[in-house]
């Protein structure tokens, strides 16, 4: 019987044993860690002094072969065994340099119009692996605190280890958003849990100090990082330009503390408020949207007071940022605050029904190449690219000679400048801009050729009349989603012009609008089209003031739009670059 229970005892000491094992290495709240392994004893990341020396010897004005020692180093890190708490003061060191190296990526993807080059989107996933390399170094030092053992337990670091790990997660949303892409798998899973394990132990609430030099009272808490999270997942940053997603994520701080976390849903109105499943890897969706869960699984983000306070802002905030351009500050514009409102006040629905037709029809891109199209009379100077879309609605029949457009009595007698309230008049939508492969190519952006990537194929001759396929996703009476797919297409960005080709008229166009776009992992793009005009005419427009041969004004181009229902009081209109006159 004693031998028997010695055995027993045994038996059970080994499964706890095993168990515990079993507990250090599965990951208690879901993170995505890499396996660490012993490190080697001359590892300069083992000794503090040695450790900052590394820092301060990096070659800060060599872009690339500092991001190609960070990233490499910081890989390293994360995947051999360090001290919790030598790990926390190491990684803090990473911090300025991957800062730095981003900010000076920025220009490689930005502002530049997608689908990016293949070394733009090799930059562009550069910036995306340091940020997620910071985060696993936090998520590192959460899963095995919360794994240790409790007696010995730092309260403190664990608390900005998940500060930390929301703020590079957040990082992380932030540069896929500037690319379009989808959320990366499990990153909202991880979001999530994070806020939950905080909120069930009482920890969400408490104050984390700037490390930026700013005072105290700066402070952010969890529950600050999570609700600034939510507000910009809901924002819905795919409709965003890429200047107006930044400048959103540098108001999500400010922002956040206008809105609140319910404790439960009141049953109210579902207007402003988005929810969340802290059980699942989801993003946050508007409440009129969300399926039936226990109530401790949601997390409901309440923004009417945050909507109370941008409506009041609107009436104050400029139709654009030209009177700040030379401070360097960027402000948030009418545009921007109508397209937030919108997003944070009703869910999305649909206007119309989709259904999924094709017909190939032509398209150009950019206010300069449509209006090239327009005016030419025989072979247009601009590549129009082949595409499977639908057929436009009040296609006029084909005629032998261009028709002038008929104006209706008084359509343009008591014109009035109107500025437009969505981002069709933010940033530089209209900047004139030449299709690859016409007359006057724009070059790209120069490569980061400091950051040592792979190599290239070398590009073949791009040929002006090669056919390009876009495939149709669906079709609705206001527009089309298409995808976006080619070698050699045009860049284009959120608020971009397209021209399309009349099937029966090669000379005459529809205009729509890139409302949307997301980037698919195949690097093609899905564009949402909003059609504003089944017809558009090209023209000049010069201020009415200087009409004298001797102080004539300069002429802008723009596109006519005349094709509106006779029974509603809308107008004809001119597209134009909000920039070529003045505000007011």
């Amino acid at each position: 019987m004693a031998a028997k229970l010695t055995e027993t005892n045994e038996k059970s000491a080994d499964q706890h044993q095993t168990e515990a094992a079993d507990v250090r290495q599965r990951p208690l709240l879901g993170l995505q860690i890499p396996r660490q392994s012993a490190p080697k004893a001359d590892n300069v990341l083992l000794d503090p002094k040695e450790t900052q020396a590394w820092f301060e010897a990096l070659p800060m004005a060599n872009i690339g072969e500092t991001a190609r020692r960070v990233f490499n180093t910081l890989i390293e890190f994360n995947r051999i065994e360090v001290p919790d708490l030598l790990r926390a003061r190491t990684v803090e060191k990473f911090r300025p340099p991957v800062e730095y190296i981003t900010n000076n990526l920025l220009k490689y993807y930005i502002d530049v119009g997608l689908p990016l080059s293949p070394k733009g989107e090799k930059t562009a996933a550069l910036a995306r692996e340091l940020q997620k390399e910071l985060a696993i170094s936090y998520k590192i030092i959460v899963e095995r605190m919360i794994a240790g053992d409790s007696s010995n337990f730092d309260r403190r670091l664990l608390v900005i280890a998940l500060h930390r790990t929301l703020h590079y997660l957040g990082q992380s949303l932030l540069q896929s958003a500037l690319v379009y892409t989808t959320w990366p798998e499990g990153i909202w899973r991880e979001i999530n849990s994070v806020y939950a394990y905080a909120s069930q132990n009482g920890i969400q609430d408490v104050p984390v100090k700037p490390d930026d030099g700013r005072d105290a009272a700066a402070s952010t808490t969890i529950e600050d990082q999570f609700k600034a999270l939510m507000l910009f997942a809901s924002a819905t940053p795919h409709r965003l330009r890429q200047s107006h997603a930044r400048l959103l994520y540098a108001h999500l701080e400010d922002w956040s503390s206008d809105t609140m976390i319910l404790a439960d849903d009141d049953g109210g109105t579902s207007l402003g408020r988005f929810n969340v499943d802290l059980w699942a890897d989801s993003a946050p969706v508007h409440n009129a949207l969300r399926t039936p869960v226990p109530g401790k699984r949601i997390a409901i983000l309440d923004v009417r007071e945050l909507l109370k306070r941008l409506r009041s802002d609107f009436e104050n905030a400029p139709w654009d940022s030209r009177k700040v351009l030379q401070s360097g500050k960027p402000v948030v514009t009418r545009p921007l605050l109508r397209l937030l409102i919108l997003a944070w006040s009703r869910p999305p629905d649909r206007r119309f029904v989709r259904t999924k037709l094709n017909f190939d029809l032509h398209v150009v891109a950019g206010l300069h190449a449509i209006y090239g199209n327009l005016q030419a009379d025989e072979q247009p100077p601009y590549a129009t690219y082949r595409t499977p879309l639908f057929t436009l609605e009040e296609v006029d029949k084909p005629s032998a000679s261009r028709n002038k457009i008929q104006w209706s009595s008084g359509s343009l007698e008591d014109v009035s400048l109107a500025p437009l309230d969505s981002n069709l008049a933010s940033d530089s939508m209209f900047r004139e801009s030449f299709l690859v492969g016409s007359r006057g190519p724009v070059p790209p952006a120069p490569p980061p050729q400091e950051v040592e990537l792979p190599e290239d194929k070398p590009p073949r001759e791009i040929i002006e009349t090669e056919p390009h396929t876009v495939k149709t996703i669906n079709e609705s009476a206001g527009g089309y989603c298409i995808r976006w797919h080619g070698d050699h297409i045009p860049r284009v960005k959120i608020g971009e012009l397209i021209g399309v080709e009349s099937p029966q008229d090669r000379r005459k166009y529809g205009l729509g609008v890139v409302r949307w776009m997301k980037q698919q992992p195949d690097q093609s793009l899905e564009l949402g089209l909003e059609v504003i005009s089944t017809r558009c005419a090209a023209a000049d427009v010069r201020e009415a003031e200087t009409r004298s041969t001797r102080n004539r004004a300069p002429s802008y181009k723009c596109l006519i739009i005349n094709d509106t229902d006779p029974g509603s009081d809308a107008t004809a209109s001119l597209v134009m670059s909000a920039m070529n006159l003045q505000t007011g």
